[in-house]
């Protein structure tokens, strides 16, 4: 009688503690492969939803309106409202420069680049540097809001040559956003994530040199970054105007609250 003999190669071992538990390389992969797929379905829709959401819940809610035309404007300077931070001129031509929006690349870390075609004003001379600004509905509070500041990291920027809060103008305040998800009221990086939610009749509250101005929200819309209007100052309405990138998480477009000021 012939002996036939033969080897087989052991299957590959996790040894814990002591103990030995064979698990093959092709078990442990049938075995953690969905868990990995339904993680990775879960983290695309964490960036997805917002996205979503705000387009069809907070978007589709605020339908964009049309900004004051070239014409209003011209009309507005001819009676002395406007500033010439904003001037028909100039909005003509930042239009014809800028039909297809570019902003990739730029550092939005910088408010200049957040309208391009607007020039920077220099700052007024003010004994005021910086001022809080409070959301109390989307939990913001004492917001440090620098006057005329160009880095947006670390704070609120109040747009240089716009109107102080409490005078006669349009006081244009600047404030970062990313996926609601992240979102974190005491964040510079995330503050103005949630401010396309504010609706009519929402509170805004900020305290300068000692006097609070409260301001009562009016409607939310968006624009192109070349559309300048927004900065707009007309001497005859005492507003402000919350200003960030939208959607949240992206750099497409501009989404701005208006609120006017209110007696309280």
């Amino acid at each position: 009688m012939v002996a036939l003999y033969c080897y087989v190669k052991a299957e590959p071992s996790i040894i814990k503690e002591g103990s030995v538990v064979s698990i093959s390389i092709s078990q442990l992969f049938r075995r953690t492969a969905p868990l990995f797929m339904i993680g990775g379905l879960f983290l695309i829709l964490l960036t997805i939803y917002p996205l979503v959401s705000y387009r069809f819940l907070v978007f589709s809610k605020n339908q964009r309106k049309i900004i004051s035309p070239i014409a209003d404007i011209a009309v507005a300077e001819a009676q002395g409202f406007i500033n010439p931070l904003v001037s028909s001129k100039n909005i003509a031509i930042a239009k014809e420069e800028n039909k297809v929006t570019v902003t990739e690349g730029l550092d939005l870390e910088q408010i200049n680049n957040w309208f391009p075609s607007a020039s920077l004003p220099s700052v007024r001379e003010s004994k005021i540097t910086h001022y809080t600004l409070s959301v109390p509905k989307l939990g913001i509070e004492d917001a440090i809001t620098e006057i005329g500041g160009k880095e947006i990291k670390t704070k609120l920027i109040h747009y240089p040559g716009t109107a102080l809060p409490g005078e006669y103008g349009n006081a244009v305040v600047f404030g970062h956003s990313v996926l609601p998800i992240f979102y974190n009221p005491k964040d510079y990086k995330t503050i103005f994530s949630t401010i396309p939610t504010l609706e009519k009749g929402d509170k805004i509250y900020i305290n300068f040199d000692g006097i609070q101005f409260v301001y009562q929200v009016e409607k939310y819309f968006e624009v192109d970054p070349e559309e300048i209007e927004v900065l707009q100052q007309k001497f005859d309405e005492q507003v402000l105007s919350l200003i960030t990138c939208v959607p949240p998480g992206t750099y497409q477009k501009r989404g701005i609250i208006k609120a006017r000021l209110i007696k309280e």
